[in-house]
């Protein structure tokens, strides 16, 4: 196992869902120096801070955070190279489609950086789904169907499951909305608004499910080795705890 030894390794995320955990840690009265912007810290350090009822953090000094992509995470986690993480229930579905006995814990799902997981396609084409496929399939002097994401194994299911062969799905790494139509005629992206899809021109025709759920949201991981250890497993509890009791509030 990498990371500190002898420490919880808390592996925090940055970009759009940092905006999110910020005030959520705040509000938990969770602190880690440095973590914030724009001047991140990638290795920001743990407060003794106290929440709302005046609670003590649950064992700062044995916390160790560093920030990280939140698609990176569930890999991490399951290579015990962390023993926590806040993510989005994207990435786990992806780590999961790719890994279905992958040994990653789902603790909480914690409500906040909700996103759709949307198949979007040009807006010259049908509304739904069977509309796009049929004008596709007779218009299109393509071999196949090109589908371009980052979610490249969820979108390889959905496109098993609804059937859409032959296709290709293209791994991209961020702007897939200004793939279509030249370099693909499907993406799988996430949206919050759908206004930047709008923006190239595009339009949704289907929505994937989550983990079951419309929508992706902001979840907290751990590893299941790092469960398996006495107090690896308490301090885990304890953050969990304080999580559950920020969301009632």
């Amino acid at each position: 196992m990498t990371g500190i030894p002898d420490k919880l390794n808390f592996a925090l995320p940055d970009g759009h869902l940092m905006t999110h955990v910020l005030p959520f840690l705040e509000r938990a009265g969770l602190g880690f120096d440095g973590y914030e912007t724009p001047n991140l810290n990638r290795r920001p350090g743990m407060r003794t801070d106290t929440d709302e009822a005046g609670r003590r953090i649950p064992s700062p000094g044995r916390v160790a955070a560093k920030v990280i992509r939140p698609q990176d995470m569930p890999t991490h986690i399951a290579n015990a190279n962390f023993d926590l993480a806040i993510s989005g229930t994207d990435w786990l579905a992806e780590h999961r489609q790719r890994f279905p006995s992958s040994p990653v814990v789902e603790q909480l799902r914690m409500g906040f950086g909700k996103v759709r997981i949307v198949a979007a396609v040009h807006q010259d084409h049908g509304d739904n789904l069977p509309d796009f496929m049929q004008s596709f399939r007779s218009a299109s002097k393509k071999e196949y169907l090109r589908i371009a994401s980052e979610y490249v194994y969820l979108a390889d299911a959905y496109a098993q499951k609804q059937n859409l062969h032959p296709y290709r799905v293209i791994m991209t790494y961020g702007a897939t909305e200004s793939l279509i139509p030249e370099d693909c005629d499907m993406i799988v992206e996430n949206t919050e608004t759908g206004n930047t899809l709008r923006k190239n021109n595009l339009k949704i025709i289907d929505t994937l499910k989550i983990l079951g759920s419309p929508e992706s949201e902001g979840c907290l991981i751990a590893s299941q080795e790092s469960l398996d250890v006495g107090w690896k497993r308490e301090i885990i509890e304890e953050i969990s705890s304080l999580f559950e009791d920020s969301l009632k509030k």
